[in-house]
């Protein structure tokens, strides 16, 4: 006890006289430049199914099954002709009606959308009277056979044309829409010979700039940053050409095209993954399952809708759409309960997902590093690609490693996760740990689990609600699983859309103490769970307001079996190989910040 004493009276005086009022001051985090619901879990019904009742009726069937949904996607034939933006009232008879009970449920609303005006469309005719359309080399308009019919490509370098265009965005913009899937017709600039505007000649990438920025710009410009675009980052052209679409700034929540439902196809989405990566795209996923259809009634395999759904809760954006069945209670139960399963464990990821993406935004780079050497294939054939792995960091703390094959077989070469940590923990048991530098192959990952890793040492936010229903009153967990590897230890700065964020960190004092902050914060309640298989823990305190001579002042938190609301509270379980810690703050101190010290033995060498 002795010993315990003098830890408190080293540590140093953190706050000034300023902060006082303070345990922990607030963090003054920018916010993130975009919206939360970027990380939620999407779902989308082909056009051929789509209408007001039946996306209504589809939204609200994931919800009966207690699957959480932050999206739909209205897919292409809302409108009476293509890109005319008019909602065809036999399809959606009240959008208004419609998008509103998607809100009232917080689910987002957003449009497919191209720059493609089809010559049977009702606003063809104006551009084509006035010139809005890009034009060939023998300066005739542009007309190019697409896979929704004839149409010319809007001509951005036009000013008039682009006014006249966001004039009719106003049709769908009065209802509060939250956003567009914008698809790629973009390369058909590639059909045409001489392809200039108003203003000039106008290459694919200039094009595809263009188109993307503007839907982008001009919608957060009149609805404002809580609205975004799905797009494509790099993609495939016909399969055979990677193509960069997007300006990356704009893929914010993007996905990487259409894939057949095969493990192939499952391949080919994590090829454009890695090359999105490299080109510095933030935030992408792909459509589980794969878009295109199959065999069969279901048009996939059990495994496979599988194992892409846990591919999907393991990426910046998760969504399920495309043709044939996706959805999951049509398959079995089990299929059911393992995709409940993995969307909770994405919105368990969305503060990680956010605060990942906007430092991937800040400093253009992508969520996502894959572990392969770098191979640069834009402009390159598809076919010629084989990266020695898929596997991929996701952020700096979770390494995902993914499973292509039925039966599966992965093999991972653990990285070293940097910040002095060498251990790697399996998500779904942490009693499994490896070292840097191991190289296994494993053969045995059941359907209901995944070969994901985290890296230890490292600090974790883990969202608790992110649903519909409250749970025990937290919003926030703070993870971290300790090796014991000593080093510095690490912070993680958490963002929000709206809010100044929270920062917590954790530092060593002595071999046989470490010390846990978390910044203040008016509105999230968040708590600590701390584990390993190195030390049993065998006490926490708490530091309170204010000082008194020579250090701070703590108290001693009583060993509950839960959190209590009353008090601060604290679970300690040392049963079993891995020991737990976790130390729920008193509710009206959450605007205080907290500072624990976690007293603990190492039992492991």
């Amino acid at each position: 006890m002795m010993s315990l004493f003098v830890v408190l009276f080293l540590v140093p005086l953190v706050y000034s006289q300023e902060l006082k009022d303070f345990i922990v001051a607030p963090a003054s985090l920018a916010e993130a430049p975009y919206p939360e619901w970027a990380h939620h879990h999407w779902v989308w019904l082909s056009n051929d199914r789509a209408n007001q009742s039946s996306m209504i009726e589809y939204a609200m069937e994931y919800l009966k099954h207690d699957i959480k949904v932050g999206a739909v996607d209205l897919d292409s034939g809302w409108s009476t002709g293509y890109n005319n933006f008019i909602f065809d009232p036999n399809k959606y008879p009240d959008p208004d009606d419609m998008i509103q009970t998607f809100h009232s449920l917080n689910i987002s609303v957003i449009l497919w959308a191209t720059s493609m005006i089809d010559t049977d469309s009702s606003n063809y005719q104006d551009a084509h009277d006035n010139g809005y359309l890009l034009r060939n080399g023998v300066d005739e308009e542009a007309i190019l056979s697409w896979w929704h019919g004839k149409g010319g490509l809007l001509d951005y370098t036009n000013p008039k044309a682009v006014e006249w265009w966001h004039d009719q965005l106003q049709n769908v913009f009065v209802y509060g829409i939250d956003g567009w899937k914008c698809d790629g017709t973009d390369p058909y600039v590639l059909e045409i010979i001489g392809s200039h505007g108003k203003g000039g000649y106008v290459s694919r990438k200039d094009y595809s700039n263009a188109y993307y920025s503007d839907f982008f710009d001009y919608t957060r410009k009149v609805l404002g940053k809580d609205t975004l675009i799905m797009s494509r980052p790099v993609d495939a052209l016909g399969n055979v050409l990677y193509l960069d679409y997007s300006p990356q700034r704009v893929v914010l929540s993007g996905w990487v095209g259409d894939q057949d439902p095969t493990f192939k196809g499952l391949e080919n989405a994590l090829k454009r993954y890695l090359q999105s990566a490299w080109a510095g795209y933030p935030n992408f996923g792909s459509d589980i399952g794969g878009y295109r259809s199959g065999d069969g009634t279901l048009g996939r395999t059990k495994e496979l809708f599988i194992r892409w759904a846990q591919l999907g809760s393991f990426s910046p954006l998760m969504e399920n759409g495309g043709n044939k069945e996706h959805r999951p209670w049509t398959f079995d139960n089990e299929t059911l309960n393992i995709y409940r399963k993995f969307v909770d464990i994405h919105y368990q990821l969305v503060p990680y997902l956010l605060s990942v993406g906007t430092k991937a935004i800040e400093t253009n780079v992508s969520s996502i590093t894959p572990l392969a050497p770098h191979q640069n294939f834009i402009n390159k054939a598809e076919d010629e690609f084989f990266p020695s792995t898929y596997n991929y960091m996701l952020g700096g703390v979770i390494l995902v490693c993914p499973i292509i094959s039925q039966p599966p077989k992965v093999t991972v070469h653990f990285p070293k996760p940097g910040n002095g940590s060498s251990e790697w923990a399996y998500w779904f048991d942490e009693s499994k740990l490896y070292s840097a530098g191991d190289k296994v192959t494993i053969t045995d990952t059941s359907l209901d689990e995944y070969t994901v890793f985290v890296a230890a040492n490292k600090v974790l936010p883990l969202g608790v609600n992110g649903g519909r229903k409250r749970k025990k009153g937290w919003d926030l967990k703070w993870y971290l699983f300790l090796s014991g590897d000593r080093r510095m230890g690490d912070s993680f700065q958490m963002r929000q859309s709206h809010g100044s964020g929270m920062i917590a960190s954790y530092r060593w004092i002595n071999s046989s103490c470490i010390e846990f902050n978390i910044t203040a914060h008016k509105s999230f309640r968040s708590y600590v769970q701390i584990k390993s298989r190195d030390f049993k823990f065998l006490n926490v305190l708490e530091l309170q307001i204010g000082t008194r001579a020579g250090g701070q002042s703590y108290n001693f938190i009583p060993n509950t079996t839960g959190p209590k609301t009353s008090a601060s509270a604290a679970a300690i379980q040392n049963k079993g190989e891995v020991s737990t810690v976790s130390f729920f703050p008193e509710k009206n101190k959450q605007k205080l910040g907290h500072s624990i010290l976690v007293v603990l033995q190492k039992v492991r060498e």
